[in-house]
């Protein structure tokens, strides 16, 4: 499987990247060439090629291009100014100056590395102005930090990682070297890639089970047997599901009372999306109530009980989502037009068969407070959260309070006259495996 990487940079890194990749024969290279560092969105914009994996010439293009929202870091890579790229850059500096520059402006580059660079090789005697920036900054902010450095005396030499930077303390007649990526360095992160996008193709091939239980009435159990109407029903979900699981790829099996799994892969369900779509149509054409849950697992064993799981949280759940439980049971909420929030079922420190709270509903709550950049919440947040009523809330906080899970943490106004509106926040010794929240 032949795995297409854009590089991009301008002409000569690319160059050098393109003669690199060329070890690899799984890749193919997609050359994005840009004259200014500016250009580089614009460029990925007017690529059409699907690309799998990025390679950015550098930190500042990387960096640029994942603030517009062009890349993720899942899947773009950037080659670093370290190691023997600067090492090799020094030595080129002194071998080929008269002058022995002992004072040197650098940019780009971590301090932390170059206080292990000074460290590691005896360079005491060496003086570094240093420009560090974890993201991207404009050309212009470097070039003037380089002539001041110059200009002060801060700096006799100034080494780069940019190549518009490069050109203009040249034309200002500053001494100057451009570091640029060194092949090894090169070949690691390329290496790193391989190792990425194996991964990747494991992954998607992982077992998967879509599990999707049809919700009967009492009643309706008992007339399915003989009702034309009931079956008709039961016929639509069938059709539904039987296009889905060929649209999959996948087994399609019809286990009783109204339960259905689809076997296929990872790969296959998340190249077409979450199918909200299906619950929908059932919802409509048949006027019944669908739960869906995804599964994954190294098994197909694996991958069956944790569709039930699965399953469970779907049912547990205040409003419709669709709900996947990861080789490691990790739990997710797939929910429509929203952000994807993972967490592992709440584990709490006492008996909890006094409390009228599901753990489902707890574990999400957890979850959400996780989310949030304080820590204490009210029986409205919980209200927008679980997409209920306030009273409702209210009722959750009151059992949460009294089975020990949640205490009191202060009041808020409301924002309108009455009484203060009590504010809560989890006990830190009666939870744990905490819940985090992942951007899918």
């Amino acid at each position: 499987m032949t795995t297409q990487i854009g590089l991009v940079g301008p002409k000569d890194s690319v160059q050098q990247m393109q003669r690199i990749i060329k070890e690899y024969p799984n890749f193919t290279a997609v050359p994005i060439i840009y004259k200014e560092l500016e250009e580089a969105p614009t460029c990925l914009n007017q690529t059409t090629v699907t690309i799998d994996q990025w390679l950015f010439s550098g930190q500042a293009p990387f960096s640029l291009c994942l603030q517009k929202g062009l890349i993720i870091k899942e899947n773009a890579w950037f080659v670093p100014h370290e190691g023997s790229s600067l090492l090799g850059t020094f030595l080129k500096a002194f071998y080929h100056t008269e002058q022995n520059h002992t004072h040197v402006s650098l940019d780009t580059v971590s301090p932390e590395y170059t206080n292990w660079l000074i460290e590691e090789f005896s360079l005491s005697h060496l003086s570094i102005t240093l420009f560090d920036y974890p993201d991207y900054v404009e050309e212009d902010k470097l070039i003037a930090f380089h002539k001041e450095a110059f200009i002060t005396g801060k700096a006799t030499l100034a080494l780069t990682c940019l190549r518009g930077v490069y050109r203009a303390l040249k034309q200002l007649g500053i001494p100057c070297y451009r570091i640029k990526p060194a092949e090894p360095v090169t070949r690691n992160i390329l290496g790193r890639i391989q190792e990425r996008v194996n991964f990747l193709h494991v992954k998607k091939a992982q077992i998967a089970v879509v599990g999707v239980l049809v919700s009967f009435s009492q009643t309706e159990q008992k007339e399915i047997a003989y009702s034309y109407k009931l079956k008709h029903q039961e016929l639509l979900v069938r059709k539904r599901l039987l296009d889905y699981a060929e649209s999959l790829q996948g087994s399609f099996l019809e286990l009783g009372n109204g339960y259905f799994e689809i076997f296929t892969t990872r790969g296959e369900i998340e190249n077409q999306g979450w199918p909200y779509e299906i619950i929908e149509d059932i919802k409509q054409a048949a006027k019944l109530t669908v739960y869906l849950g995804v599964g994954y697992g190294r098994t197909a064993l694996a991958a069956s009980k944790h569709v039930q799981v699965a399953i469970d949280y779907s049912k547990q759940a205040e409003d419709e989502m669709i709900v996947l439980v990861d080789e490691e049971k990790h739990v997710s909420e797939a929910k429509r037009n929203e952000e994807t929030l993972h967490y592992q079922q709440v584990q709490l420190g006492q008996d909890v068969s006094n409390i009228a709270v599901s753990p489902a509903t707890i574990s999400r709550l957890y979850a959400k407070v996780s989310q949030q950049t304080y820590t204490y919440f009210s029986s409205q947040d919980v209200a927008s959260w679980l997409n209920s009523t306030e009273r409702n809330a209210r009722r959750i906080l009151h059992a949460l309070e009294k089975g020990d899970v949640i205490e009191q943490a202060g009041e808020e106004q409301s924002g309108r006259r009455g009484r203060p509106r009590r504010v809560y926040q989890f006990k830190k010794a009666s939870v744990s495996n905490q819940a985090t929240h992942v951007q899918k």
